[in-house]
């Protein structure tokens, strides 16, 4: 328990660090705050003195009306003050949100590949956008409320002290006693916050997941299975949020009745001390004099001084949801970025790249071992085998998304690690099955990897894929806007769109990842076509399991379970007979 206070409070120091980068925003909205709620505390006491005027027969009109335009102006000034302030605290709140936005989604795109994996894509859009929203609330209540409270409870103090000492003391011994009820069941709030958070990320991770695969849920009857998941998810998410809030709302009227019968104690107390206060009784002897109007002070005080403690839970709610969302942020934010790699810089042309000896592993359990293979400058690498054999594995190590793991990975003679990542990356064009479009236009989409490429480039590139005859039946050419997931195209157009932006950044190796799965087969001929004179000179990697697409390779390596079986040209694989032949035939 310690240790998670500990942690707590080392999450909202942290988010104040954060705050703090606003320094123009920070401390005027602060002092605008504590500023307007201490003038608001001087309204009871020249309350009282007005009452004290209008008292025992002998009314001074002229008092009573010039405390009135104090208090008038006082309540005025401190409207003003808080407003005021409430607009900085509240642009704070949301710019250190921004702000941390902002480095979340740096850190997403900085981060190695195993940290994403890790996580859904709901759940990481969860972090971004819900968490976001709890870490800009708790920010702006909790600032403003602290704040307020700690003026509150110094103000209220020092004037029932100058008031009546014995009075106040009893206020003050009193009134923690609503601190204490507060602070009980706030305790047990924690774990229920915590949980509704994490059943939060679950249930977003879920919608993700099951409406981005929308048609293959439908296809395979499983409406009813997504919607018990999801209902079972969100029945566990009603159940920790209306813990949370039970708990949260339960404070306020435990905490009102504790107070009213403080109250009504201060109010008894007080007479008494008014009736000894009367002709110079005992009250005036223990120099604690207490008048009407005073006791009318006190009241207000009493009320005002309890307030900090009733908003502890609310205050403590938005200050642990906060922190609970900061800890879901920090948790990415925090991991270690992508080494860059090397500094060597990439000479072109890239001799070759050679895999000696290579093992990988994920985790700690060995995933490839013993991968040994060259590919001169030039030359087309075919990589076959079964699914999950470890054939992207392959692709993603080229490109340094992963690391080895054991021996040596050479690009151009010496280690790969000698160079810079995006250095490395730069010097392929991928083509992958699953293709990637961006809200925009399809000119946009093409010229994503050149974006300062010109209109007849663009044009180019999309004839050279074979593409410039379909978008001539879209009712914008190339302004025609397409959605982010490219609903509107098949999986065949969208393919090509990919492959265009290959041709137009012309890169000097190639990569090749079941480049034509989704291509019918009348198109796949003509890009085939189109794809001989992209290769034609340029390193290539071909991942393909129609074997009829790699049969000119230089060589074919054959996998399995993270081992090369085979390698050689098709002509050689199939004279030897083996696994490779066995492939070929059963595709047949």
């Amino acid at each position: 328990m310690k240790r998670n206070k500990k942690a707590n409070f080392s999450v909202i120091r942290r988010i104040l660090s954060l705050a703090l980068r606003h320094k123009g925003c920070f401390f005027p909205g602060m002092i605008l705050v504590i500023g307007g709620t201490a003038l608001s505390l001087l309204a009871p006491v020249l309350t009282g003195k007005a009452i004290d005027y209008a008292l025992f027969g002998a009314t001074d009109f002229a008092m009573i009306a010039r405390y009135c335009v104090i208090i008038a102006a006082c309540v005025a000034a401190s409207g003003v003050a808080v407003w005021t302030g409430n607009i900085l605290l509240s642009r704070l709140a949301f710019l250190t949100v921004r702000d941390v936005r902002a480095e979340l989604f740096g850190k997403l795109l900085s981060v190695p590949l195993s940290v994403i994996e890790r996580h859904s894509r709901g759940d990481l859009m969860t972090r971004m956008t819900t968490f976001g929203e709890n870490l800009s609330d708790g920010l702006y209540q909790g600032i403003m409320q602290l704040s307020a409270g700690i003026v509150t409870l110094i103000m209220t103090i020092v004037c029932m002290y100058v008031m009546n000492w014995a009075v106040a003391t009893l206020v003050v011994l009193l009134t923690p006693v609503s601190a204490f009820v507060s602070a009980a069941i706030a305790k047990r709030n924690r774990v229920t916050f915590a949980r509704q958070s994490e059943n939060m990320e679950k249930m977003s991770g879920l919608a993700e997941e099951q409406l981005s695969g929308t048609r293959i849920l439908r296809a395979y009857g499983r409406v009813s299975a997504s919607e018990k998941d999801f209902a079972e998810i969100n029945s566990e998410l009603f159940k920790s949020g209306l813990s949370s809030q039970f708990a949260g709302a339960l404070v306020n009227p435990v905490s009102r009745i504790v107070n009213n019968i403080i109250y009504a104690i201060v109010a008894v107390v007080g007479g008494l001390f008014i009736v000894g206060t009367m002709h110079g009784g005992w009250a005036t002897n223990i120099a604690a004099p207490l008048t009407l109007g005073g006791l009318s002070a006190f009241l207000a005080y009493a009320n005002q001084f309890a307030k900090p403690f009733n908003d502890v839970t609310s205050v403590t709610a938005e200050l642990q949801t906060a922190a609970s969302a900061a800890r879901r942020i920090f948790e990415i934010t925090d991991a270690a970025d992508e080494d860059k790699g090397g500094s060597l810089a990439v000479e072109h042309p890239v001799s070759g790249i050679e895999f000696d000896d290579v093992s990988f592993s994920y985790s700690d359990k060995p995933f490839m071992e013993h991968i040994t293979f060259a590919a001169a400058q030039g030359e087309k690498i075919a990589l076959v085998g079964t699914t999950g054999s470890g054939k992207t594995t392959i692709i993603n190590l080229i490109m340094r998304f992963y690391d080895i793991t054991g021996g040596r990975l050479v690009f151009d003679g010496r280690d790969i690690e000698s160079y810079p990542r995006e250095g490395v990356r730069r010097s392929f064009g991928m083509v992958l099955q699953d293709t990637w479009l961006f809200s925009g236009t399809v000119r946009e989409n093409i010229a994503y990897g050149k974006p300062d490429a010109t209109e007849e480039e663009i044009r180019l590139a999309a004839r050279a894929a074979r593409l410039d005859n379909f978008i001539g039946t879209l009712e914008r050419g190339y302004d025609t806007v397409i959605s982010g997931d490219g609903e509107e195209l098949s999986e065949g157009q969208k393919q090509l769109i990919a492959i265009a932006r290959v041709f137009l950044t012309s890169p000097e190796m190639l990569i090749l990842d079941e480049a034509t799965a989704s291509v019918d087969a009348m198109t796949e001929r003509t890009v085939q076509s189109a794809f001989a004179d992209l290769l034609g000179g340029k390193t290539s990697f071909i991942v393909a399991h129609r074997l009829s697409t790699i049969r000119d390779s230089d060589l074919i390596v054959v996998m399995d379970k993270g081992h090369i079986i085979e390698s050689g040209t098709h002509e050689s694989l199939v004279a030897a007979g083996g696994f490779y032949t066995r492939m070929l035939k059963a595709a047949e």
